[in-house]
């Protein structure tokens, strides 16, 4: 099996075991809420639903890029990572799933460092996207890429963890000072991978260019947004990242 094929099939892999395991908490959590008789169960869940969509979007995106196989290596590599790393995002919900039925699956430490690196390492991901199509040797550029994983891992493990009483149903990703400037460099790392895409439609004003560009920017804002935890950037979030999966599967007849 060719090299972008194990990658995709590895990442539909990753992916479909995050989902399902996603929803099965999801869904348990909703019943427990009905059960208890809480009101607002449906915010919770409106709140939760669009990381599941995001994740089924872009399982939907790699199935379909497997049946062409027509992705270039670089391609595969990044856009494999990529959607591994916005599902990794997806255990935001588990700080929730374990105050509202008492089970817990990781650790609060184990939640904060796999939230954190899978929220940098997909922004640097991103900045990749975007910088692989001015020209750069494709080698330096899984070289860099691995660097820059491999920082961002260095970065979730070094940064010190706030997590109160050691309790996962009190836990919060973003409690402390560090994280306020976690969440600056995340910033930072989104502005410049979209400044980049817009560099490049400035370079090459070609309908191919502007339409890809706008996919990876509504889906680069789509993914920060779903790190809320509240209902309207949840919902914003979907839908951006939606529509920018559509527009680059349709993008990708010619260029993947």
């Amino acid at each position: 099996m060719p090299e972008r094929r194990k990658q995709f099939s590895l990442a539909l892999i990753v992916q479909l075991l995050i989902s399902i395991l996603y929803s099965a908490m999801l869904v348990h959590m909703t019943v427990v809420l009905l059960q208890r008789r809480i009101s607002g169960w449906f915010v919770y869940l409106m709140i939760y639903l669009p990381q599941l969509a995001i994740i089924i979007a872009s399982i939907v995106f790699l199935f379909i890029m497997r049946l062409r196989h027509r992705t270039h290596s670089i391609d595969s590599t990044l856009l494999s990572l990529l959607f591994s790393f916005i599902a990794i995002e997806s255990t935001m919900i588990m700080p929730l799933y374990t105050d509202i039925t008492g089970i817990t699956i990781l650790s609060p430490n184990a939640v904060v460092i796999i939230e954190r690196f899978a929220m940098i390492a997909a922004a640097m991901v991103f900045v990749f996207t975007a910088v692989q199509y001015y020209g750069t040797n494709a080698s330096r550029l899984k070289l860099y890429l691995m660097i820059s994983i491999a920082a961002s891992l260095f970065i979730a493990i070094a940064m010190p963890l706030n997590t109160g009483t050691m309790d996962l149903s009190s836990l919060s990703i973003f409690s402390s000072s560090y994280d306020a400037l976690f969440m600056l460099t995340l910033i930072c790392i989104y502005l410049i991978s979209i400044a980049t895409y817009l560099a490049a439609v400035i370079k090459d004003r070609s309908t191919h260019s502007i339409s890809r560009a706008t996919a990876f920017i509504l889906m680069m804002i789509g993914n920060f947004f779903s790190m809320s935890n509240v209902i309207v950037p949840s919902i914003i979030s979907g839908i951006l990242y939606i529509a920018g999966i559509v527009m680059l599967i349709i993008t990708s007849k010619s260029t993947f």
